[in-house]
C-alpha cells in the first residue's frame, strides 16, 4: 500500500549536524496527518518542497507485528501529481463531511 503526501521540508545532512548521509522528509499526508519519513537514498538528491510524493506503507518484512515502511519511493510532479492529491483529499473531505453530519444527528428516544 503507498499513500501520498506533499512535502513540507526536507532534511538533509548538508542542512543540519547528521550522524550519517540520509535524507528525511517532512510530510503532509493526504489525510492531514504530518509525517517525517526517510527517503529513498537513489531520490533523495531529488526531492524538493511542494513536491507530491508516495510513501511505501507496506509492512516490514520478517517483524511479528506489521510495521509499515515509511519510505518515500516516487517523486510525483505536474498534472500526474496534482490529479493524484486531488483525488485523495477529495476523498477525505467527503469523509469528514459524512462524519460531521453522523456527529451532528441526535437520538430522540
Amino acid at each position: 500500500m503507498y499513500h501520498p503526501g506533499k512535502v513540507v521540508a526536507v532534511l538533509t545532512p548538508k542542512d543540519s549536524i547528521s550522524s550519517d548521509k540520509s535524507v528525511q522528509a517532512t510530510l503532509r499526508m493526504w489525510d492531514e496527518n504530518v509525517l517525517t519519513m526517510a527517503v529513498d537514498a537513489k531520490i533523495a538528491s531529488k526531492i524538493r518542497e511542494g513536491d507530491i510524493v508516495l510513501c511505501d506503507y507496506r509492512p516490514e518484512k520478517g517483524l511479528s507485528v506489521p510495521v509499515p515502511r515509511n519510505v518515500v519511493v516516487k517523486i510525483l510532479r505536474g498534472k500526474q501529481a496534482e490529479r493524484m492529491w486531488h483525488e485523495y483529499r477529495e476523498m477525505h473531505e467527503k469523509r469528514k463531511r459524512h462524519e460531521s453530519r453522523e456527529s451532528q444527528q441526535s437520538y430522540i428516544g
